[in-house]
């Protein structure tokens, strides 16, 4: 139990009608369930942090009370404090406490009354804000009958009245706040227009001068009764739209386009600026124009983008590999290029990727974006890990899908480039040695025959534009061959009974076509040809996104090789007797060596 002595101390304080200076001597009470150095009956006369009616106060507070040992004793010291002389605010934030903590009702009640009491006699907004918030969450909570919807009203409009300019944000939720209690709309118009033009046209805080816009729109709304729609032609409205556009124009103005980073925000707000257009009739010149400069910035953003080299020094692995090759022939080399030359494995990417959430720690919460080939913003990737740690497996698999594409990068520098370098320069190949494949691979189609032929043909001869135009197309409609052989349907009936072809994403997630094919081999599938956190092949050749240049880039090569590796995949007898051939000159090679040299057959 307090002592008398303890009481008056605390009763002296709270005389005090500024909360600030009552709460500043508090917290040097000593004898008072604390927290670190602060006290919870400092916490409570100091609260202010309440934006909303909805919002919950006292919460470190709340912290101290609900783990004390002492509950009692405090829930007695401030019923105590209650019977003695102390100001209205204080008063009102004590019996607030406790009845978010306990649910006292009488407490709640009492609560309103000195809120109430506090704003009809106090002057200042800064004190008046917390309360004012509060009186009107109790009133309506208790369906009060001495705090009806007038008195609110005449409240706000009363703290709204002492405000000072100090604290944009205060007012704007405090102009919300009136909103839902349904304060006069023409007062509510004129305050939030007098708040905008605080701002000039020059300024550049978009963030809160969009937000009064916003409210403003919709105050007009209201009154006039309009109905709510995207498009808008009425002059006030496009007048709120296009000050909201201005403020984004003068921030993107500001920034310093030298520095990578501004250029991508910069494309963001002019995006938002286009966004906002689009609901204004008329102003057709206007986004082509701006689009023309997100179009200019994206492309400087690709064109200065920092290209990262691995510190590891390969050359070894280059010497091994050339070394490994130099013992075959034309037709060994062949299949040691298509078939030794391994896929990712799915298994190890899923550890990476999980090891580099666990270890990061923030790394999976935060979102990477996705660009397209000229710098669009094409994809961005989801939060891996959900509250609670749990694994959202979707955007798992697409950051699965973003490290497999990063492996398949490396391995075209360093296994597949140089590999077909090698070939190139040791050996002739000649068409027959490529259509001697194509024609023992079933996932072939015999009428497509020729196409893959000459596809992976210009391939060799270093035309990757040609090779890719070619091939991929036809690679999707082998996968759409084996999905009927795995008993899937290829396509969907529409509502007009019209038969639609399923896309090639569509067709890897069919459950047939997952139940038979290896894992490491659908994620590449996935991964190459139709992943936007991979290399999207189908949709970029499909949609001609790719430039001349950019079918010489490692992707296309990779691309490339994998169509010759799924060819050889297939061969049957073709792909066996070559292995055996492959493996056999290799043991002899590595022959007292140790066995991790020698390529997995």
């Amino acid at each position: 139990m307090a002592s008398n002595l303890l009481i008056d101390r605390i009763v002296n304080i709270l005389r005090e009608k500024d909360f600030n200076i009552a709460a500043q001597k508090l917290e040097k009470i000593p004898d008072l369930d604390s927290f670190g150095s602060e006290n919870f009956l400092h916490d409570i006369i100091l609260e202010r942090w309440v934006y909303r009616p909805e919002d919950v106060p006292f919460t470190f507070a709340r912290d101290i009370w609900q783990s004390s040992s002492k509950v009692e004793d405090n829930r007695a010291l401030l019923k105590e404090i209650l019977q003695h002389p102390i100001a209205d605010i204080n008063r009102a934030k004590i019996n607030d406490f406790l009845w978010v903590v306990e649910k006292d009702f009488s407490a709640a009640k009492s609560a309103e009354k000195y809120y109430r009491a506090h704003l009809e006699s106090t002057e200042g907004f800064d004190f008046n804000f917390m309360a004012i918030n509060r009186l009107v969450f109790l009133s309506k909570k208790l369906s009060s009958k001495e705090t009806d919807d007038a008195i609110r009203k005449n409240l706000l409009i009363r703290v709204m009245d002492q405000y000072d300019n100090e604290d944009h944000g205060k007012i704007l939720y405090l102009i919300q706040t009136s909103m839902s209690e349904k304060v006069d709309v023409d007062y509510l118009i004129q305050y939030t227009e007098k708040i905008l033009n605080t701002y000039d046209d020059q300024s550049y805080d978009f963030y809160i001068i969009g937000k009064f816009c916003d409210v403003l729109e919709q105050l007009y709304f209201t009154k006039n009764k309009w109905q709510k729609k995207r498009c808008v032609s009425e002059p006030k409205l496009i007048e709120i739209r296009r000050r909201k556009a201005q403020a984004i124009l003068m921030a993107e103005r500001t920034l310093n386009e030298q520095n990578a980073g501004n250029l991508m925000r910069s494309v963001h707000l002019l995006k938002d600026v286009v966004n906002i257009l689009k609901t204004i009739t008329g102003t057709e010149a206007e986004r082509k124009e701006i689009l023309k400069k997100i179009d200019a910035i994206e492309k400087k953003m690709i064109s200065e983008m920092p290209v990262f080299s691995a510190k590891h020094d390969n050359s070894e692995t280059v010497k091994q590999l050339i070394r490994q090759l130099e013992v075959l022939d034309k037709e060994e080399a062949l299949c040691y290029f298509a078939s030794f030359i391994p896929l990712p494995e799915k298994s190890r990417i899923e550890e990476s990727v999980t090891k580099s959430a666990d270890v990061i720690g923030f790394g999976g919460l935060f979102p990477v974006g996705i660009l397209g080939k000229d710098g669009k913003a094409i994809a961005k990737s989801r939060p891996i890990k959900k509250s609670g740690d749990e694994i959202d497996s979707a955007a798992f698999q697409e950051s699965v899908e973003r490290r497999t594409s990063e492996f398949m990068g490396y391995f075209a520098q360093i296994m597949i480039g140089n590999t077909l370098h090698y070939i190139r320069s040791k050996f002739e190949v000649e068409e027959k040695d490529i259509r001697e494949i194509v024609e023992n691979s079933i996932i072939v189609p015999e009428d497509r025959r020729e196409a893959y032929v000459k596809g992976l043909m210009a391939g060799f001869s270093g035309d990757f534009l040609t090779a890719l135009s070619i091939l991929v197309p036809q690679v999707e409609n082998s996968v759409r061959e084996l999905a009927l052989e795995c008993g899937e349907p290829v396509y969907n009936l529409n509502e007009d009974g019209i038969e639609e072809i399923k896309t090639m994403h569509a067709v890897l997630e069919l459950d047939g076509v997952k139940e038979h094919l290896d894992e490491d081999f659908l994620l590449a599938l996935k991964t190459v040809f139709c992943s936007k956190f991979g290399f999207n092949m189908r949709n970029d050749i499909a949609h001609g996104l790719l430039s001349d240049k950019q079918f010489q880039s490692f992707h296309a090569l990779y691309t490339w090789w994998f169509i010759l590796k799924i060819c050889y995949m297939f061969c049957g007898k073709l792909q066996v007797e070559n292995r055996i051939k492959v493996n056999d000159k290799l043991r002899k090679l590595f022959e007292g060596k140790s066995e991790d040299c020698v390529p997995d057959a």
